[in-house]
């Protein structure tokens, strides 16, 4: 007979466990580190010449490539297509049938593929013709806003081609520092470190929280801009606050760091439109909800950013990363 043990899993829950159970997973963890180690090596391997592929073909040609990984990319997503698809149901429910979802996730695919290498080429064309490939609307509230002195929060999703956000802005001379976890994959975070250092934008490892919201405090309290994406889930437990109409944990940073700051929260979005050219918009900053219930304060004031947020993935839903266990507390992730 198996022994077994009471567990409080995440929420409120608790589940029974045998220990036989418990060995399945420490035997998942396992095979997931050996994995992970073995896709690290594979992209050191095969990276390298896609890098010199992507140097030596035109911008039009890293379109078409990332279409043909798109296509090769389909036939072995497995697990993240079940998850994107799961995500996009719940989303959507009934307002789109299973074609339509079907074909959001495979557009959804080809933008995500194509995007990562869009942007390592980005990274290697000449300042002018890189500039040239994105259009700001709202640059305006930015200038605006820097005048003040206190810095600025840009507020993000994954949403587009969202790195090029702030390759974009660094491009045109702001001083602009990106709050990002840092890869698992060594050769991946030391490819995303040397792209980021290419076009002059600043890296804030979000891992390390405390180092974080130093760098960030200091980023911002020298003028400069922290460009932080808030549709994830945190590394560490924050609040709740709906996201399409359920409750998920969200990252506070934006809001406590403007209340402590005095900066300006810009929501800016970057899209694909007219096929591969990009639309960087900025929104008018808005103005924080202040009263002496701070925890309530910054519920609703990340409650508005949240909603700004659906409305976009409403307007460009092939265009959002819907592979993100984003509503662990309503999807059970791992039955799919």
């Amino acid at each position: 007979m198996n022994a077994l043990s009471l567990t409080k899993e995440k929420g409120e829950r608790y589940s029974i466990t045998s220990h036989e159970e418990g060995d399945v997973v420490m035997m998942t963890k396992k095979w997931r580190r050996k994995w992970e180690a073995f896709g690290g090596k594979l992209t050191f391997i095969i990276a390298p010449p896609i890098i010199l592929l992507i140097k030596l073909i035109p911008l039009s040609g890293v379109y078409l490539l990332g279409t043909v990984f798109a296509r090769i990319a389909v036939l072995f997503s497995g697990r993240r297509k079940k998850i994107a698809l799961a995500n996009l149901r719940l989303v959507f429910g009934n307002r789109k049938g299973a074609e339509e979802i079907d074909a959001i996730y495979r557009e959804c695919l080809t933008r995500t593929i194509t995007s990562f290498l869009e942007s390592m080429k980005f990274c290697l064309l000449p300042p002018p013709v890189a500039k040239g490939l994105i259009e700001i609307v709202g640059k305006e509230h930015l200038d605006a806003a820097l005048k003040r002195g206190k810095g600025i929060i840009i507020a993000g999703l994954h949403l587009g081609n969202f790195p090029l956000l702030a390759a974009k802005l660094a491009l045109e001379g702001y001083p602009i520092a990106v709050i990002i976890k840092k890869p698992r994959n060594k050769y991946i975070a030391q490819l995303y470190t040397s792209m980021t250092d290419t076009v002059g934008v600043g890296f804030i490892d979000g891992g390390e929280r405390r180092l974080a919201a130093q760098q960030s405090l200091r980023q911002l309290r020298g003028g400069g801009i922290v460009y932080i994406i808030i549709d994830q889930n945190p590394p560490y437990p924050d609040i709740m606050v709906d996201f399409f109409g359920y409750p998920v944990p969200s990252f506070k940073g934006p809001v406590v760091l403007a209340m402590r700051t005095g900066a300006a929260i810009l929501p800016a979005f970057i899209v694909y439109e007219n096929g591969w050219r990009h639309k960087l918009i900025i929104e008018k900053p808005f103005t924080l909800e202040s009263t002496e219930d701070q925890e309530r304060d910054i519920v609703q004031n990340l409650s508005f950013l949240m909603k700004l947020a659906e409305g976009y993935i409403e307007r460009y839903p092939e265009q959002w990363w819907w592979w993100h266990r984003r509503w662990k507390r309503h999807i059970d992730y791992k039955k799919l």
